[in-house]
This record gives C-alpha cells, structure tokens and sequence, in this order.
C-alpha cells in the first residue's frame, strides 16, 4: 500500500463560476494523484482491490465516489475520505441544481 506523497492544494478546489461545472471527483483522482504517482487505473484497481472496470468509470464521471470507496482511497492513496465525499457532494450538488432549473 503507497502512500501519496502529494502535496496539492486539492483539498481547496473551488469553482467560482456557478455556470461552469465543478470537478468530477475522478477527475481529480486521475489528474492529482494517478498521473502525479504515475499509476495506471490498473494499478489503482489492484491497490485496492476492486475491479478495474469501477476506476475506470469514476474516472470518466460515470460512477460516483461513495463513503466506502473514500475509505478505500484513504488506505491506497493516504487521502481524507471526506475531502471526496465533499467534491462528490459539490459535483452533485451542482448538476441537481442545473437539473431542477430546467424542469422550472
């Protein structure tokens, strides 16, 4: 198990146009600590012991970052699982309030 040796500002990630969509937590999984570690989503996928179809479906925003897979993150990456439960709930938040404006 390799803990992160980043250090990012990812914790602070705030988007300030509310038009423009926050991060996908994947998207920061990928960009901030995959690509930083030099890890594959295999190699994520095997760290934690799950499938590597599952990495590769949050990655690419299809699947969300649930409370048990934060848990996971924190035990393979060293990450807090709030912080990704935090940008999933931002991201979510997000696109339900888009989602309800056009229903209005």
């Amino acid at each position: 198990m390799l803990k992160s040796k980043i250090t990012t500002k990812s914790q602070n990630i705030a988007v300030s146009d509310p038009k423009v969509s926050p991060p996908h937590p994947g998207e920061i999984l990928l960009g901030y600590y995959l690509e930083e570690l030099g890890w594959t989503q295999a190699d994520l996928a095997k760290d934690i012991g799950c499938s590597y179809v599952k990495i590769n479906e949050i990655v690419n925003g299809k699947r969300g970052i649930s409370a048990s897979f934060a848990i996971d993150l924190e035990q393979s990456l060293g990450t807090r699982p709030q912080m990704w439960l935090s940008l999933q709930a931002t991201y979510d938040i997000w696109h339900a309030r888009k989602k309800r404006k056009r229903v209005a």
